[in-house]
């Protein structure tokens, strides 16, 4: 199918553009959004087979240690792991 290349070129767009904001928002003070930004790219790298991706947002995964009591640092935290 002709489409899902660029579907995957989207996607893995997609993936890069949320880890950029997931790196912006903790030093706005947003760090449930940044982990709600972070699990998705994680989530979408990882569907659609993006290790360079996946690799971004692993980058991100020590910054959120230190929020384990934040919404969505948990599982981003698990997610990462199991990644």
């Amino acid at each position: 199918m002709a489409h899902q290349p660029a579907h995957r070129a989207a996607s893995k767009t997609r993936s890069v553009l949320l880890t950029y904001e997931a790196q912006s928002f903790p030093r706005s003070g947003e760090v449930d959004r940044a982990a709600a930004a972070a699990h998705e790219a994680l989530t979408t790298a990882a569907r659609i087979g993006a290790p360079c991706c996946v690799a971004l947002v692993h980058d991100l995964v020590p910054a959120f240690t230190n929020y384990r009591s934040t919404e969505g640092v948990p599982e981003l935290l698990e997610l990462a792991r199991a990644s």
